[in-house]
């Protein structure tokens, strides 16, 4: 997951990570305003690399805020998330793994 500050500087993020790895978007959530938490999913070499430019992008913009890897997610931990994500009415994408 990646956390960055505004929109544009997110789009620019997400589109490199797809563009350098085989990850999709898994989510993405708006924590306020601002402030945007993207999900991506794919094998953990794609994903850190993808992690890695998104990471470079909002670092030169400015906004990065967090970032993280989980290797093998827990089912809990991404049920937990899902719902989540739906309490707080934010958009879901069509392919989840």
């Amino acid at each position: 997951m990646i956390e960055t500050i505004g929109i544009a500087s997110t789009i620019e993020a997400i589109d490199i990570m797809l563009k350098t790895a085989d990850v999709r978007v898994f989510q993405q959530n708006k924590t306020d305003p601002a402030r945007i938490t993207t999900f991506i999913t794919g094998d953990v070499s794609s994903v850190l690399a993808a992690i890695d430019v998104g990471k470079q992008i909002a670092e030169r913009t400015g906004a990065l805020v967090a970032y993280s890897v989980i290797p093998t997610v827990d089912q809990q931990t991404l049920a937990s998330l899902i719902i989540e994500n739906q309490k707080n009415d934010v958009r879901n994408y069509e392919n989840r793994c």
